[in-house]
């Protein structure tokens, strides 16, 4: 990898939420030449398709396979915990921070703290304290992060810091977004997440858009 790419972890409470929340901003550092991976953190077997759990499960991370593959990476990496059960807990902070320190990002993306899904508030906190430990000098390899941008999925973040123009890519995040088969005709995700990256654009005066938290 040349000296000035850099590399990009996203940290999402379910399959979906890494286009919804971060995925042009992604397909646009790859297009550029960075490095994307992915961290699933729930199971998905709770996601409106009638089938065991297994099949659920492995529904939805062939979905995400799909989609990710779509943005440009094939790196992604699924924690399987249980959804609408997801607490904080060490073990789950330690799973975070062990891909910090083996991936070495230069961005981090996780979920902004006032969203209204509970996991995704407590992926917030996970990956916050996360974040924190790895500025500490007990990791092997020397913290390298640049910034930690928090992103906005279900609920509009009110005040942030980063626009990201995502115009030349919206085709290709609506793309891997409709890889969701299984949640596209529960949610009409389309409409809803092309609706508000349209709205962050129309603010900064660009096409699409998506923003960032600090």
């Amino acid at each position: 990898m040349h000296a000035n790419n850099r590399k990009h972890l996203v940290i999402a409470p379910h399959h979906d939420d890494e286009i919804m929340g971060c995925g042009g901003t992604i397909a646009k550092a790859i297009k550029n030449g960075d490095q994307a991976r992915i961290i699933i953190v729930t199971r998905g077997e709770l996601s409106g398709i009638d089938g065991s759990i297994e099949q659920n499960v492995q529904i939805r991370e062939n979905e995400c396979k799909r989609a990710c593959e779509i943005i440009g990476t094939q790196d992604i990496h699924f924690l399987k915990e249980k959804d609408r059960a997801l607490a904080y807990r060490r073990d789950l902070v330690e799973k975070v921070l062990m891909h910090i320190d083996d991936y070495r990002p230069d961005y981090v993306y996780y979920p902004h703290s006032e969203e209204a899904d509970r996991d995704h508030r407590i992926v917030h906190e996970i990956t916050s304290e996360a974040l924190f430990l790895s500025r500490s000098n007990f990791l092997r390899n020397k913290n390298r992060i640049k910034r930690c941008l928090q992103y906005e999925i279900w609920t509009p973040l009110t005040a942030y810091q980063l626009v990201s123009d995502i115009s030349s890519v919206i085709d290709q995040k609506m793309e891997a977004l409709n890889a969701y088969k299984s949640q596209g005709a529960i949610l009409q995700l389309e409409n809803g997440v092309k609706g508000l990256n349209a709205y962050r654009g129309m603010q900064v005066g660009t096409d699409f858009a998506e923003i960032f938290k600090f």
